[in-house]
């Protein structure tokens, strides 16, 4: 298995299934943030396999940018850095109640967010899988 695939493997079996588990134990469903690490690890895990893996420099690019915006702008707004109001203009379903395009603003899911999607950056721009 390559660093890649380990990658959104364990994204995919601890973030997902396992964070899925928690919330649908607590909630009695699973929340916007579980369902996103649990498609997108999953999603990542097929496009390597797929077509001889010509996705997966662009999937790791997209899903690198999502998760790393959403990851930077939660940290930026724990430092109490004012840029969530640059983003107030945003529509409720996109920006509210400390969520960005349903992922967590809180720090440490933040802090997640953005080492997941510096990783898949990594991968997008690096040559080995």
């Amino acid at each position: 298995m390559g660093h890649r695939n380990a990658h959104y493997f364990l994204w995919f079996l601890i973030f997902g299934v396992v964070a899925g588990l928690v919330a649908f134990t607590q909630h009695g469903k699973l929340d916007s943030e579980a369902i996103w690490l649990l498609v997108t690890g999953g999603l990542g895990l097929i496009v390597g396999r797929i077509n001889d893996g010509s996705l997966t420099r662009p999937y790791d690019f997209i899903v690198g940018i999502i998760f790393t915006l959403v990851g930077a702008i939660g940290t930026l707004a724990a430092f109490n850095v004012n840029v969530l109001s640059s983003l107030s203009s945003l529509p409720s379903s996109v920006l509210g109640n400390g969520y960005l395009l349903g992922l967590s603003l809180a720090l440490f899911p933040s802090l997640i967010h953005l080492v997941l999607g510096l990783s898949s950056l990594n991968h997008a721009v690096t040559s080995g899988k």
